[in-house]
């Protein structure tokens, strides 16, 4: 639709460049001054005629006012400035009308070849377009829509969900905040996305007062994989049990544990990091406690399923 209002203006320019060029066109008549004007030819003369007898000389009419040439040029000049203007007008929808094209032909060519991943994007003009792309990474799976973000030759797809913005824990038994996720398509095409890349990653974060996450076993908070198994690592942890990012790099805020918010103390903390174990991708469901007596408070966030190249 917006190829064709952009045509359609088009059409009115030309129209527009057409009208001020018959302005710009000054006849001949316009330019003979005074006495140099040429007389017609009377309708009925006739050159095979015998010609008659000699009238009587007419009265000589007076001296018609002599034109003014500097009116005419004066005039012509308004005018090729209008119509300098618009050729410029002309020249601004004929790009809008050339990049309106490109844009759908990228999206003809995407639907005719199936993309498998962001990768396959086709690049026009030495640059490809962030947005959001359909693809199929296997025949066994429907299509589906995914973002695609291009940095250089940096290529990463992204899957979002309903749970990205962070969210608070409110009640204190084992586990007793759940929270399903529920993603932009299905497991089945996100795995199939994670078994053609690789590389595919998720940011889970939870910042805590008084609120813990494993505590050397004491286990209040969890995750499901894609595939309902339980798992008991945080974001950064290399999958070692009850750990966070700060237990593997020796870090915590307390040494006796694997995780800042074990401490469990009325300092606010957090625990964050990617968890890139790609057979337990994308997390299924979060479970948390431990946030429901006075002065206790958790919240967590989770990121989009990313997959870079």
């Amino acid at each position: 639709m917006k190829l064709i209002l952009s045509c359609l203006l088009l059409s009115v320019v030309f129209l527009h460049l057409a009208s001020c060029y018959q302005q710009c066109t000054v006849p001949l008549s316009a330019l003979q001054c005074g006495d140099n004007q040429q007389p017609a030819t009377h309708p009925s003369y006739n050159q095979n005629a015998i010609p008659g007898k000699r009238g009587a000389p007419g009265i000589k009419g007076e001296k018609g006012e002599t034109g003014n040439i500097h009116d005419v040029r004066a005039n012509f000049t308004r005018n090729a400035a209008r119509l300098d203007r618009v050729e410029e007008r002309l020249n601004q929808v004929e790009e809008l009308c050339n990049k309106t094209r490109m844009e759908l032909l990228e999206q003809q060519l995407a639907d005719r070849n199936q993309l498998r991943s962001c990768q396959d994007v086709p690049t026009k003009l030495h640059h490809r377009r962030n947005g959001l792309y359909t693809i199929q990474p296997d025949d066994s799976v429907r299509p589906f829509t995914v973002d695609c973000s291009f940095q250089g030759s940096s290529v990463i797809t992204s899957i979002g969900h309903d749970a990205e913005d962070e969210t608070e824990v409110t009640c204190d038994a084992h586990r007793c905040h759940r929270q399903e996720i529920h993603y932009n398509t299905g497991f089945p095409q996100m795995r199939a996305l994670i078994e053609l890349i690789g590389n595919c990653r998720q940011f889970i974060k939870y910042r805590c007062h008084g609120s813990m996450l494993f505590q050397n076993g004491n286990e209040y908070a969890g995750w499901l994989s894609w595939d309902g198994e339980m798992q008991i690592y945080w974001g950064g942890a290399n999958q070692q049990p009850n750990s966070c990012a700060c237990g593997v790099a020796g870090n915590c805020a307390d040494n006796n544990y694997k995780c800042n918010c074990d401490k469990n103390d009325n300092v606010e903390r957090d625990d964050s990091g990617y968890l890139t174990y790609e057979d337990h991708l994308p997390v299924h469901t979060l479970y948390f406690g431990d946030a429901g007596n006075p002065g206790e408070y958790g919240f967590y966030t989770l990121g989009k399923l990313e997959c870079m190249g």
